[in-house]
């Protein structure tokens, strides 16, 4: 199935995703999370039940078997996307930080610096306790210094040059990227309608994205604010969606934006050239071996590209924590299971033991990189391939 169709999530409201701690009465900033791939999936399957673009009809399901809840859930989407945008729909899509990327204060100048981490083997009569065959990720420019904090977000273009082996600097990355999305708290009262005051106990805040325009420091507002971007194969009509939690509206209309990775000969040329490519994932991905993906040898650390016959060995991987991916099933009417997935911003790196070609690389530009076949449909695992020329 062909995913061509873009559409812009344009909140009305700041949103709620609720990062599936236990409630509180008060709120914070970690309440809140950017949402899953899931719930990209689910907006635009209802959208698409709403529009009639799907033949379903049952108020609830039961079974999760029933033909006509799988044909909703065989929808492909991708997303969503981070995008930055201005009135005249000029779009820059903003990803999660890559995770072989480092801000560094070096100490000898006291400024901060863009440091590139990439598998590399240890010294000699130093060891550790990761799987055999894997190698560490080590910085690779020595510095003296301490890590520092810096953008969450980068643009796409940061990401793709950094990817390719290209030098950035700080200071651009940190002026065109995203410390964080702004969190709004808001304060939630019952009122007792005969007394006009407050109900006792029922005080609570939430916490949510705010995506509006922002006020600059020296007056007046923004040109540029945030929203969402979704991919499909259906074609929807621009509507009012509930995006979240408490059925804050945004509003749901299609663009002209192209697919987040274009592949070329070029591409198929640098890979070979290397015999090797990293993957970046730009959505959360779920393996079924925790950190490894199942066509993947958890002895030999080989295996079989998805969708392809080119073998590759798994060299190293960069990650952080894992993520807690659940939700709430609004057909099934009841929450889903927790499950561990990998963080967005995750590098993984392969030594190519067969030769890329064309028709490949551009099924895998296009390819959700999760195990289960109805992860790979909600989005998770889409990654941005590289070819790797930094091999220890």
């Amino acid at each position: 199935m062909t995913i061509n169709h873009s559409y812009l999530i344009e909140s009305l409201a700041p949103l709620v995703f609720r990062s599936g701690k236990p409630f509180g009465s008060q709120a914070s900033a970690q309440d809140v999370i950017f949402p899953l791939p899931s719930a990209a999936a689910g907006l635009v399957r209802a959208l698409g039940i709403g529009q009639k673009q799907l033949d379903f009809t049952e108020v609830r399901v039961t079974d999760v078997q029933n033909e006509a809840y799988q044909k909703v859930l065989a929808v492909p989407v991708k997303g969503p996307f981070l995008v930055r945008y201005n009135q005249y729909k000029q779009f820059d899509i903003l990803v999660t930080k890559p995770a072989n990327a480092l801000y560094f204060e070096n100490k000898e100048t006291s400024e901060t610096e863009l440091v590139r981490l990439a598998p590399q083997a240890f010294d000699e009569h130093v060891g550790s306790d990761l799987p055999m065959g894997l190698l560490p990720v080590q910085m690779q420019t020595q510095l003296k210094g301490k890590p520092k904090s810096g953008v969450a977000y980068w643009t796409l273009q940061h990401l793709l040059a950094w990817q390719q082996g290209k030098t950035l600097r700080f200071a651009d990355v940190q002026a065109e990227g995203l410390a964080q999305l702004p969190i709004d708290i808001r304060t939630h009262v019952a009122i007792d309608s005969h007394t006009q005051a407050n109900i006792a106990s029922k005080l609570f805040q939430t916490a949510s994205l705010d995506l509006d325009h922002r006020r600059k420091d020296e007056g007046g507002w923004s040109d540029e604010r945030y929203g969402f971007l979704i991919q499909s194969e259906l074609s929807l009509n621009t509507d009012l969606a509930t995006f979240g939690g408490e059925r804050r509206l945004s509003r749901f209309q299609e663009i002209d934006l192209q697919n987040v990775q274009q592949v070329s000969q070029a591409l198929v040329d640098e890979i070979n050239q290397a015999k090797a490519l990293s993957l970046n994932f730009l959505s959360p991905a779920i393996f079924s071996q925790g950190y490894l993906p199942e066509w993947i040898n958890a002895e030999s650390l080989e295996g079989t590209l998805p969708q392809t016959s080119i073998r590759v060995k798994l060299k190293s991987v960069a990650i952080d924590r894992w993520l807690p991916v659940s939700g709430w099933d609004s057909l099934l009417w009841k929450p889903k299971a927790m499950r561990k997935a990998v963080g967005a911003g995750s590098v993984y790196w392969f030594e190519l033991l067969d030769e890329m070609d064309l028709s490949s690389l551009q099924i895998l530009s296009t390819y959700s990189f999760s195990d289960h076949e109805q992860d790979q449909r909600d989005g998770f695992g889409v990654a941005i391939i590289s070819a790797w020329s930094h091999q220890a």
